[in-house]
């Protein structure tokens, strides 16, 4: 019982609320930054696009079942948030669970998609739109994997009892930006592929 004691201290003493509301910051800074850097990138995609040497390239199917997956990995997020708020550890966790298995399919779709471009004899230097679909996705799959390692380090938060913290932050508010950094790069990845599909 000590133990347990000395742990949820850590985010039930004085300037917990302080020092959540600095992480959850930090959290909005570092997104608010993925939102510029793929703003210039669209706005170089925009300009770049109307060079008399693009040409558009079909998005491979694989990719329309992918953002399926990804939708539904943000789902499970958002179920793990809920439960978590509710104090349901084992339902918070089985959440985020499942959204780092599906996340982990994206990945492996992501791959397919990449593959299927090469059978077809597309590659980076093929046409500007494949250099920057290649790039773009790119840049994601690595923000994602991201994204993935802080739903695995989130796990250990959501236990019966509330778990041991990191950084001095509740279980709770652990869970909701985990959530809120996995649904950012859910919502990033509709925003590419439509950018690529429809323009």
């Amino acid at each position: 019982m000590t133990t347990l004691r000395a742990t949820t201290t850590t985010w039930t003493g004085p300037g917990r609320i302080e020092r959540e509301q600095l992480v959850q910051f930090g959290v909005w800074m570092f997104l608010a930054t993925v939102v510029m850097l793929f703003a210039a990138f669209t706005s170089a995609y925009i300009v770049r696009r109307a060079g008399t040497d693009w040409r558009s390239i079909a998005m491979p199917s694989v990719l329309w079942l992918n953002t399926i997956v990804l939708g539904a990995s943000s789902l499970a997020a958002e179920v793990g948030r809920r439960a978590a708020e509710r104090s349901r550890w084992s339902a918070a966790r089985k959440g985020f669970i499942g959204a780092v298995l599906l996340g982990v399919v994206f990945l492996g779709g992501q791959l397919a998609g990449w593959r299927a471009l090469a059978e077809l004899g597309v590659f980076v230097p093929t046409s500007p739109q494949a250099s920057f679909f290649y790039m773009l996705t790119g840049v994601h799959a690595v923000h994602l994997m991201a994204g993935l390692v802080v739903l695995l380090v989130t796990l250990p938060a959501l236990r019966a009892a509330g778990g041991p913290t990191l950084g001095a932050v509740s279980p709770g508010v652990r869970a909701r930006l985990a959530a809120t950094f996995w649904h950012f790069f859910g919502a990033l990845w509709v925003y590419l592929f439509v950018l690529f599909a429809w323009f």
